[in-house]
């Protein structure tokens, strides 16, 4: 095949047709263009994989001149079961559940640079996302449907909706088709064979074979990757933690509520409460009102049930709350801790070197939210000694929290893959 700065194009002497879905057509064709030469043609593929019963693709061009016998839609033909083949032989088929949700979008942005990049990526969402066109990997691509189908042995699949009822709605399909399950949406926690899983912590015994995970809350892996470290070496007598969660976690909704809800307040007008029944802008709140489309309190029972999957020890010994600050993005986690040893302070940088924790210097100062937005890891101040408790300390840490979800949903396929 031939290549045109950057874009596939056919040989000398081919047709130029547009290869899509019939299934799924778009409304605006792409047009072809040779870019000035005569001899090469532009090729615009969208969602191209094999074909099966009830998803066909369609080849559309123009016959040139003496291919009145229809060479050119079959040389299209032969074209299309070449990709398709090559599409099969990639090493990992690869597919997002809820690909138009904001985690979705993140997971996709972070699969492009992933060791499963050369995957085959499916974009999967409900009916009202159906045909929304998009690129991967520098290579356009748009969202499909989910069939019986869809699904293929083998396959990772991720989870990544806002809404776990459609999580739920789904997730069966994928299991029966023996497919590695990601869930970001906390929707199987209650299923029985899924394991909750953070990339950074050793398996447990007798997990390895498990195919359904669940990677946990942003709150949940910052705690980890905190407390842990600490516990282990000079021993957690207690801890007091506050998760302050953004309105992204949410989704799209969320954040568009908090919006309205802004501009409305400063224009003296009524704050739409559709998703918090509550007015969270210029506002801090412990729980939502009760028409919430999900009450602050089972958010925070998920966090705290997930963080004793992972540590029961762990999880006994800190007191957790979930709080609802007037944030867009970004989660900031304050905790207080009190160990049986106190923990010399040239010792902290140390035991977070090489992890998933960067601290910050007394020169770098304290890090805001808005300081971890599109990074990878977690920002943790300095840690300060209490003022009037011997041996406890407090610590503050922010991270971009659907960056820190979405790396350890991609660590934890590329561990299975692996």
């Amino acid at each position: 095949m031939a290549r045109h700065r950057g874009r596939l194009g056919l040989p000398d002497g081919q047709p130029d047709p547009l290869l899509q879905l019939q299934a799924h057509r778009t409304a605006a064709q792409a047009a072809t263009s040779g870019f000035g030469n005569p001899g090469l043609v532009h090729l615009g593929v969208f969602g191209i994989r094999p074909a099966r019963a009830g998803c066909h693709l369609l080849a559309v061009g123009h016959h040139q001149q003496g291919d009145r016998d229809g060479s050119a839609a079959r040389t299209a033909t032969c074209w299309v079961a070449a990709v398709a083949k090559h599409t099969e032989q990639k090493s990992t088929r690869i597919a997002i559940v809820g690909a138009t949700s904001l985690r979705g979008k993140e997971l996709k942005e972070l699969l492009a640079t992933s060791r499963l990049a050369t995957g085959n990526l499916a974009l999967l969402d409900d009916d009202e996302a159906l045909g929304q066109l998009t690129e991967y990997a520098g290579e356009p691509t748009f969202v499909q449907g989910i069939e019986t189908e869809t699904f293929q042995p083998g396959q990772v699949v991720f989870f990544a909706s806002t809404n776990p009822d459609f999580t739920r709605q789904h997730w069966q399909k994928a299991a029966a088709a023996d497919c590695v399950l990601v869930d970001l949406s906390h929707a199987l926690l209650d299923v029985e064979g899924a394991v909750v899983r953070v990339a950074f912590l050793p398996r447990e015994k007798g997990s390895a074979s498990r195919r359904w995970l669940v990677s946990p809350h942003p709150g949940v892996l910052i705690l980890l990757a905190i407390l842990l470290p600490f516990h282990r070496r000079f021993g957690l007598t207690r801890a007091v933690a506050h998760v302050f969660e953004p309105v992204s976690e949410r989704g799209a909704a969320g954040i568009e509520e908090l919006q309205r809800q802004t501009v409305n307040l400063l224009s003296f007008q009524e704050a739409p409460r559709a998703v918090y029944d509550s007015q969270v802008a210029f506002n801090l709140l412990a729980e939502y009102g009760e028409r919430s489309r999900a009450p602050l309190h089972e958010v925070e029972a998920i966090v705290a049930r997930e963080l004793g999957c992972c540590s029961a020890d762990l999880a006994a010994r800190t007191a957790l709350r979930l709080l609802q600050p007037p944030v867009f993005h970004g989660v900031g986690v304050s905790i207080w801790a009190e160990f049986d040893q106190v923990p010399a302070p040239a010792t902290i940088e140390e035991m977070f070197s090489g992890s998933w924790v960067q601290v910050r210097s007394q020169q770098e100062g304290v890090p805001a939210v808005s300081d971890a937005a599109g990074r990878n890891d977690i920002l943790l101040a300095r840690v300060m000694p209490d003022r009037t408790h011997p041996g406890a300390f407090w610590f503050w840490a922010v991270a971009d929290n659907l960056r820190l979800a979405v790396r350890n949903a991609v660590a934890l396929a590329e561990d299975i893959v692996a």
